[in-house]
């Protein structure tokens, strides 16, 4: 903003510089224009001897020495104004020289100024460049920390989501398996009591079949031996040979048979209170031996041992 009224000064300086070198120039013109050459009377000399005289030629001696008075005076202003004319433009040139200098001087020195300001712009622009480039390098740097940080804190998660989403799998997984396990046990368990159930059934259902086919053995041997029970008397009757007189007395006995029918064990359950008769009764048991027994082999677990009333 400076620089700009001193160029627009410049030319104006110059300017009334030109305007008064042509006044001076003008003023000593005038000045050997009005300037009158003087008449150079001549000195009264001493009386001479008179001559013939050609007064032409002392006229055109005269007149040529005026002439050349004229001229010499003329080459003398002539060198004057040209001395004049030579130091006003030597002082001029020195001046142009001077004002030139001046100018280049004070260009230079608007040139180092603007130099010094285009180096200390450049400098600040370069500081300002460097502080920029160090502002967007920390801003990279932090924009790529940041995105580093983004990307580890995106990896974590993922991670974190991949660990929840295996941890998950392998808990539904688990859970599976344990509720897999737990139906398998339950199912296991639940086949078991029904097999239990079923087994429990079976054997309720055999043992009220065997019950029943017991009870219908036992009836059918009970019937069997009911059948051969006035035979086993008359058999043991016919091998008892005992005196005396025993009517209205009777003795009981727990009889054990083998699947042949031969007596085994006799044992007295009740007394008929005669010594004789209760030892003849258990001899004549013996005796009979083997006793008449249902042939069937089932019959023998219901009739192997059986309760037996002597009366003679």
């Amino acid at each position: 903003m400076s620089r700009s009224p001193r160029k627009a000064a410049s030319p104006i300086r110059g300017f009334i510089y030109a305007v008064l070198i042509h006044i001076v120039f003008g003023a000593l013109i005038g000045v050997s224009l009005r300037f009158q050459p003087q008449v150079i009377e001549p000195l009264p000399g001493k009386p001479v001897q008179a001559k013939a005289i050609d007064l032409a030629a002392i006229e055109r001696a005269k007149a040529e020495k005026k002439r050349k008075i004229t001229e010499k005076k003329k080459a003398a202003e002539k060198k004057k104004e040209k001395e004049a004319l030579k130091k006003k433009k030597a002082e001029a040139e020195k001046k142009r020289k001077a004002d030139q200098k001046k100018k280049a001087a004070e260009k230079k020195k608007k040139e180092e100024a603007l130099k010094k300001k285009k180096a200390a712009e450049a400098k600040e622009k370069a500081k300002a460049e460097k502080k920029r480039k160090i502002t967007e390098k920390k801003k990279a740097a932090e924009k790529k920390k940041e995105k580093e940080a983004l990307k580890k804190k995106k990896a974590e998660a993922e991670k974190k989501r991949k660990a929840d989403q295996k941890k998950k799998a392998a808990e539904k997984k688990k859970k599976e398996a344990a509720l897999k396990k737990k139906k398998a046990a339950e199912a296991k368990k639940k086949a078991k009591a029904e097999k239990k159930r079923k087994a429990i059934e079976k054997k309720a259902r055999e043992a009220a079949e065997a019950q029943a086919q017991l009870e219908r053995d036992e009836q059918e041997a009970v019937s069997a031996f009911g059948a051969l029970a006035w035979a086993i008397q008359q058999q043991v009757s016919s091998n008892w040979s005992e005196s005396g007189d025993f009517s209205g007395m009777s003795v009981s006995f727990l009889v054990k048979v083998d699947r042949d029918g031969n007596v085994i064990s006799v044992t007295i359950t009740k007394k008929s209170g005669d010594a004789r008769l209760d030892e003849s009764a258990e001899n004549a048991i013996f005796k009979a031996s083997p006793l008449p027994f249902p042939a069937e082999p089932r019959y023998y677990e219901y009739l192997k041992e059986f309760n037996f009333v002597f009366k003679p």
